[in-house]
């Protein structure tokens, strides 16, 4: 029988939710009647709606971010009216930065921290007693905001481990948190408002990684706003799996990248291709904007080593932008994105801000000339520095970014045509009008209309930023090659074909029993010597 049901709606079904997994697991799991129900935002509404409601729970709690935030208000206030006598509560960043609207459907909503709070709140629910929410931190009732302090924080050692046994969750990707805190203060980013950085202590953090390398999971993310912010922990933390790796399993990382150690560089440079996954936030490039939004970085000893990471090529690299910020206008972002597209990170995130409720990014929305919308995720429309017609420019930039590079698939093309253009900017600009002519701005686009259109460069004239059209013929052999390293026929795992590229005649045999897990490229043998002599 279901008591409290505890109900996340996730982006995709390939995610999780750790944080309704983390408050199960401490009221007892299902032994003590405590369930997760866990769906995704395409689910149908009224099949969300259904299964709620069929599990007959007396509390139910929802699990509240910005991608799930405007369907979860309607399915809070569905149940209401379908369940008056339940107990009903939110969490999650969404509800505790804006608790007065959830407060409309619920009885109380969860600030900040939710384990300490959970554990005691359930407990006595399940065993009929009133709940003592007017005697707890980090809980806001209809005209009373009591906020998080030191007794509504969980020890991070007392936390359960959710993934004792992974194979219930199937080859979803796991999220992993060994810390809390954050020690940045980005103006615009809700982690800059836990001013402490808590640890798990190493070994247990040891141990229960143990239990990912034993049942190969395929990814797990790790979901430490700063990993390596404990330079001597987390060198640890990679060292062991560097030694325990099992081939399979690939670590996420969200790391300041100008933090690393020598120590740590010789260390990861050394670890099996696709072990580790790296995001690293540059978001801006500018020294006004770094300031504003008090960012401290130390760009060019980022730059140093995210190229040496690079060149390493055994590490997936996730580089971000934020387009929108303080003090960034087009000519400025441009430069950003001059600066960062070099590193050649096999991700180029081209985001764009986000003004979230309880940030100080919020508090200077004015200040700031911030026009934004009202609905989550909160993006922003123009600023002081950017107008709108600029900031859709950048959005249809940012989808020829996801097609043409984060896809992978035209690594050597897009090289050769970087010689044609004034800058990448300008060679991503004019693939963003490609995308616009086609009619496919923020479409799927299959790699064969995207190959189509990358040929078309030979003809376009449609652009100030090309300095040459490329030779057609070339284009088109690279276009081939990066083709022919990403596909192959069905069920033919080799394939010799020849490329007349600049640099000469080029015979290569294609290796697809053995996949790049970084490029995702199969592997190349060159012919090219055997076939002149």
């Amino acid at each position: 029988m279901t008591t409290i049901l505890l109900t996340a709606l996730n982006a995709k079904y390939i995610h999780t939710n750790p944080a309704v997994h983390a408050l199960a697991r401490c009221a007892g799991g299902d032994a003590a009647g405590v369930r997760v129900l866990e769906m995704t935002i395409n689910n149908r509404y009224e099949d969300i709606i259904a299964a709620i409601y069929r599990e007959n729970a007396a509390m139910i709690g929802f699990s509240v971010y910005i991608w799930n935030a405007a369907l979860m208000q309607d399915v809070i206030r569905d149940i209401r009216c379908l369940k008056p006598d339940a107990v009903l509560f939110a969490g999650g960043p969404e509800a505790a930065n804006d608790p007065e609207t959830y407060l409309t459907w619920c009885d109380f909503v969860m600030l900040g921290e939710g384990e300490t709070n959970f554990r005691r709140l359930a407990g006595d629910f399940i065993a009929g007693r009133p709940l003592p929410l007017e005697t707890l931190s980090g809980i806001a009732l209809p005209g009373r905001l009591m906020p998080p302090d030191a007794r509504s924080a969980a020890d991070m050692d007392t936390l359960p481990f959710l993934y004792e046994d992974p194979a219930l969750f199937g080859s979803r990707i796991l999220y992993y948190e060994s810390s809390r805190g954050c020690p940045f203060r980005c103006s615009y980013c809700l982690s800059s408002l836990d001013k402490t950085m808590r640890y798990k202590a190493l070994p247990s953090v040891l141990r229960e990684l143990d239990i990912f390398l034993e049942k190969k999971v395929p990814q797990v993310k790790f979901v430490d706003r700063t990993f390596n912010a404990d330079p001597r922990r987390s060198l640890a933390i990679w060292q062991y799996l560097a030694e325990h790796d099992n081939g399979v399993t690939n670590f996420h990382f969200e790391i300041g990248a100008d933090r690393l150690t020598e120590a740590e560089l010789s260390l990861l440079t050394r670890c099996r291709p696709g072990l580790i996954q790296l995001e690293i936030g540059i978001q801006s490039t500018h020294p006004q904007t770094l300031e504003a939004i008090r960012r401290a970085c130390d760009n060019n000893r980022l730059f140093t080593n995210v190229a040496r990471l690079r060149k390493a090529g055994n590490i997936n690299l996730h580089t971000d932008l934020i387009a929108g910020l303080p003090y960034e206008d087009a000519a400025a972002f441009r430069k950003s994105f001059n600066e960062v597209y070099p590193l050649k990170a096999h991700q180029l995130q081209l985001g764009f801000l986000k003004v979230l409720k309880g940030t100080e990014m919020h508090k200077k929305a004015a200040e700031y000339g911030l026009v934004y919308s009202k609905r989550p995720p909160y993006e922003v429309y123009s600023t002081a520095w950017l107008s709108y017609d600029e900031m859709i420019r950048l959005h249809h930039i940012s989808d020829a970014v996801e097609v043409f590079g984060n896809t992978q698939l035209y690594r050597h093309t897009l090289d050769y045509l970087e010689e044609f253009f004034v800058s990448p900017y300008d060679l991503f600009d004019t693939l963003a009008c490609l995308l616009e002519e086609a009619g496919l701005i923020g479409a799927g686009v299959s790699p064969r209309r995207s190959a189509a259109l990358l040929a078309s460069l030979a003809e376009f004239t449609g652009t100030k930023g090309m300095t040459a059209r490329p030779d057609p013929h070339y284009l088109q052999e690279y276009i081939r090659l990066d083709l022919r390293l990403h596909t192959h026929q069905s069920r033919k795992m080799s394939a010799v074909d020849s490329f007349d590229l600049p640099q000469g005649q080029l015979r290569l045999t294609f290796d697809y029993h053995r996949i790049d897990p970084v490029t995702g490229e199969a592997a190349v043998h060159n012919d090219s010597k055997k076939q002149g002599s």
